[in-house]
C-alpha cells in the first residue's frame, strides 16, 4: 500500500486507520514535495450505477460545503480536494499536527472544572460558526478535536456529513444521541456529544470506557446519572452539562449560543439564580395541609411530562422491528434501546436488539443481549438459538453447540437450531454429528436449501461426491436461480479433472449471480491451466473488481501471470497479497518461485524461509528452498530441506512429490537414481509449482 499513488498525485506514506468502509492514509502531495496531507477513502454501500450517480452528486455537494467551512474558519480542518476513482470516494484533508482531546484529557485522570470550561468554550465557539452555516458536525468526540501544536488552538476535524452520504455509517455510538441514531440529527445533537465529552473529562473516564455512561441512565427519564459528591464540579456547571445531554432533544439547549451564554456567565461569576417557581412556593405552603391535599397539588402543578406507559414500549418495539425488517439496523438498535430503558425487564426486546447488533457485526454485544434475555427468561429457546449464532461468529464453537442443544431441548422442532449446531459441529470436526443435524433440519423443513447446501459441502469435503451431488441437485430443483449449488458442482468436477464440466458449472453460477467472485476466481484458474490466457486474466480482474481486498485473488492472478512469463506483474500480485495478509505462506512461496525463475536466489530463499516460518508443515516451501540452496551451492542446507520436504510429503501421501524430493536428495547425496519418467498429467512440485488453494 505504501508508495501507491492516488489521483495521479497523492503518494501514500502510511496507513493511519483501516475500517470496513473507511480507510485513512497519510500522504504526500507529489506537486509539493515534503507536504503531508490526510486522505480518507470511502467505500460506497452500493454498486448500482444509478445509486452511485446520486452518491456522487451528494458527495460533491457536501464536500463543497465542508471546503467552504475550512476556508472561512481557522479552527476547522481544511478540505484540500475531493475526487472519485474506481467508484471509490476520496477526501484530501489538511494534516493537523498535534494531540487529540482523547490523548490530552481522557487518560483516566479527571480534569479540573476550569480546564473543562476552557475547552467547552473554545469548541462551542467553533460549533457556533458551523451551525450558523447550517451544518451539523455529526461526529463530535475527543478523537475529532485536535489541539494544534503550532498555536495550541483546538481544531474540529472529520465532519460526518460527507462520510455518511457515501457509507451511511453513524459515528461512535457512545457520543450519539437517540435522535441521531434514528436518522434525525438536530443541531443540538452536537451539543449532546460535547456534553458527553465534558462528563467523561470531569469523571476521569478513559476513552475506552465512555460506554459506561450509557449504562448509568435513569430508568424513568433516560437521563444520564453521572454527578455525585466524589466528582469535583460546581452545581452550576453540572446543571449546564445536564441540560446539554438531556435525553429529549426538545429539552436540551436549543442553540450553541445559549450554552455559551450560560458558561460565560458562570466563568465571570455572574450566574443568574432563578427565583423559585410559583409551583414550588405553592407546594411549600401546602406542606401544612393534609397528605391528600399535597398529593393533589403536586399532581396538579407538576411540569408537563409525557406519561410513560406500556404503549410507549410497545410502539418503540414495533418501530424497532420495522426498522430491522427494512435493514435499518442502527435505527432498530436505537428503538430497542429506548424500549429497554423504559422496561428493563423485557426479555423479548433484549433478544431483538441482540439480533440487530448481530446484523451490524457487533457479535459481542449481540451475545450480551441474548444472555440478558436468557437471564430474564431461562425458557426462551430463541435467545439460546440467537446466542448460539453470536458465539459461532466469535469462534466459540463448543459454547455455541451447548446453546443450540439447549434451544433444541426447549423446542425440538426448531429447524434453525439444528442447522446452527451442524455448522458449529463442522468447525469442531464432528462430521457425523454435523451430517445428522443438517439431515434433521431437512426432515423438519424439506425445502431448506441452506441445510442441503451445508450437508452437500460437508459430503464433498469427505469425498462422498455422489451424495453431495444429490444435495446440490436438490437445491436446483427447489430454486433454479440459486447460484451456490452450481459453484459446488463445479468444485466436484474440478477435483475430478473434468475441466470443461467445471467451467460450465462456474458459468452457470455467474449467470445466476454476476457478483459471485469465487466463481470467477475458480473459472479463471481452470482457464489458466488450459492455456486460455485472456479469458483467465479477465476472470481474475473481475474477481478483484468485486473484492479489491481479496489477497487470494491477487495470489491466483500472480500464479497465472508467472505461468505466462509476466514475471514483474506476478511479483506485484504476490506482494499485494502479502500486504493484505502478512500470514499468507502461499504468497511468499509463490513470490519465491518468481524470484527463483529470475535468478534472484537470495530473495527467493528469503521468501521460502518466510513461508516456512508462517507454516512449518509447508512441504512445498521446503522443497523449493532446497532447489534454491542447491543453486546457491549450499549442499547441506539443501539436503536438510529435501529431507524435511520428503517427510511432509510422506505424511500427506503425495506420491509424485515424494518421488521428486527423493530424486533431488539422491542426486545431492551421490546415490544413483533411475531416469526421470515421461511427464505425468499431475503437476509435480518443481520450483515453479503453483499452490492455488480452493
Amino acid at each position: 500500500m505504501n508508495g501507491q499513488i492516488l489521483d495521479a498525485r497523492y503518494r501514500i506514506l502510511k496507513v493511519l486507520n483501516v475500517e470496513e468502509v473507511v480507510q485513512t492514509y497519510l500522504v504526500e502531495d507529489a506537486i509539493i514535495p515534503g507536504s503531508q496531507l490526510v486522505v480518507k477513502q470511502l467505500h460506497p454501500g452500493s454498486e448500482n450505477l444509478q445509486n452511485l450517480a446520486n452518491l456522487q452528486r451528494l458527495f460533491v455537494q457536501e464536500a463543497e460545503t465542508l471546503q467552504q467551512l475550512g476556508q472561512e474558519h481557522g479552527q476547522i480542518q481544511k478540505l484540500v480536494a475531493y475526487f472519485e476513482e474506481n467508484s471509490e470516494f476520496y477526501l484530501v484533508q489538511e494534516f493537523i499536527n498535534g494531540n487529540n482531546l482523547a490523548e490530552e484529557s481522557l487518560r483516566g485522570k479527571p480534569l479540573t472544572e476550569e480546564q473543562v470550561i476552557s475547552f467547552l468554550l473554545e469548541v462551542l465557539e467553533v460549533l457556533e460558526f458551523v451551525h450558523s452555516r447550517e451544518v451539523i458536525h455529526g461526529d463530535i468526540k475527543p478523537a475529532n478535536i485536535i489541539r494544534r501544536e503550532s498555536d495550541q488552538k483546538l481544531v474540529l476535524v472529520d465532519f460526518s456529513a460527507v462520510q455518511e452520504v457515501v457509507t451511511t455509517i453513524v459515528g461512535n455510538i457512545e457520543y450519539v444521541p437517540v435522535e441521531q441514531l434514528r436518522g434525525e440529527p438536530q443541531y443540538n445533537s452536537d451539543i449532546y456529544a460535547l456534553g458527553i465529552v465534558a462528563i467523561a473529562a470531569l469523571i476521569g473516564l478513559p476513552a475506552n470506557e465512555i460506554s459506561r455512561l450509557q449504562n448509568q441512565k435513569s430508568l424513568l427519564t433516560g437521563e444520564i446519572i453521572w454527578w455525585n459528591k466524589n466528582i469535583q464540579v460546581s452545581k452550576e456547571l453540572a446543571k449546564i452539562i445536564d441540560k446539554m445531554v438531556r435525553f429529549n432533544y426538545r429539552k436540551r439547549y436549543q442553540s450553541v449560543t445559549e450554552v455559551l451564554k450560560d458558561i460565560q456567565q458562570l466563568k465571570s461569576g455572574k450566574v443568574v439564580r432563578q427565583k423559585p417557581s410559583q409551583t414550588k412556593i405553592w407546594l411549600i405552603m401546602a406542606g401544612i395541609a393534609s397528605c391528600m391535599t399535597i398529593a393533589m397539588a403536586a399532581w396538579f402543578f407538576q411540569p408537563s411530562e409525557p406519561v410513560i406507559t406500556e404503549v410507549n414500549v410497545e410502539q418503540l418495539y414495533e418501530d424497532g422491528v420495522r426498522n430491522y425488517q427494512a435493514g435499518n439496523y442502527q435505527a432498530a438498535v436505537a428503538d430497542f434501546t429506548l424500549a429497554i430503558e423504559l422496561d428493563p425487564q423485557n426479555a423479548l426486546v433484549y433478544n431483538k436488539r441482540g439480533n440487530a447488533f448481530y446484523k451490524l457485526g457487533d457479535y459481542q454485544q449481540a451475545e450480551a443481549d441474548s444472555s440478558k434475555a436468557i437471564t430474564l427468561n431461562p425458557q426462551n429457546a430463541s435467545a439460546y438459538y440467537d446466542r448460539g449464532f453470536s458465539l459461532y461468529a466469535l469462534g466459540k464453537y463448543k459454547e455455541a453447540i451447548a446453546d443450540y442443544s439447549k434451544a433444541i431441548e426447549l423446542n425440538s422442532k426448531n429447524t434453525y437450531a439444528y442447522y446452527g449446531r451442524g455448522l458449529a459441529r463442522v468447525q469442531m470436526k464432528d462430521n457425523k454429528g454435523a451430517n445428522e443435524d443438517f439431515s434433521t433440519a431437512i426432515r423438519l423443513q424439506p425445502n431448506y436449501t441452506d441445510a442441503y447446501l451445508q450437508r452437500g459441502i460437508l459430503r464433498r469435503r469427505l469425498k462422498l461426491q455422489k451424495t453431495a451431488m444429490q444435495d446440490f441437485e436438490k437445491i436446483i430443483s427447489i430454486d433454479d436461480k440459486d447460484a451456490r449449488p452450481h459453484y459446488q458442482i463445479g468444485l466436484i468436477h474440478a477435483s475430478n479433472n473434468q475441466k470443461y464440466a467445471a467451467i460450465r458449472e462456474y458459468t452457470q453460477a455467474i449467470n445466476r449471480n454476476p457478483n459471485y467472485a469465487a466463481a470467477y476466481l475458480n473459472r479463471g484458474d481452470l482457464y489458466s491451466e488450459m492455456g486460455y490466457r485472456l479469458e483467465a486474466n479477465e476472470d481474475y480482474n473481475t474477481a478483484l473488481q468485486l473484492n479489491p481486498q481479496w489477497a487470494a485473488a491477487y495470489n491466483h492472478r500472480g500464479i497465472h501471470r508467472f505461468s505466462f512469463g509476466n514475471y514483474q506483474e506476478a511479483i506485484e500480485d504476490h506482494t499485494k497479497a502479502i500486504e493484505l495478509n502478512s500470514q499468507d505462506a502461499a504468497a511468499y512461496n509463490n513470490r519465491g518461485n518468481v524470484n527463483l525463475q529470475l535468478g534472484k536466489y537470495k530473495a527467493a530463499n528469503e521468501d521460502y524461509s518466510q513461508a516456512i516460518a508462517i507454516n512449518s508443515q509447508y512441504g512445498l516451501a521446503y522443497y523449493n528452498r532446497g532447489v534454491t540452496r542447491t543453486k546457491q551451492g549450499n549442499k547441506s542446507g539443501a539436503i536438510a530441506d529435501f529431507r524435511q520436504a520428503l517427510r511432509l510429503f510422506r505424511q500427506r501421501g503425495d506420491r509424485e512429490s515424494i518421488k521428486d524430493a527423493q530424486r533431488e536428495l539422491d542426486i545431492l547425496e551421490g546415490r544413483p537414481y533411475p531416469p526421470v519418467p515421461a511427464p505425468s498429467p499431475t503437476p509435480t512440485p518443481t520450483p515453479s509449482s503453483t499452490n492455488r488453494r480452493r
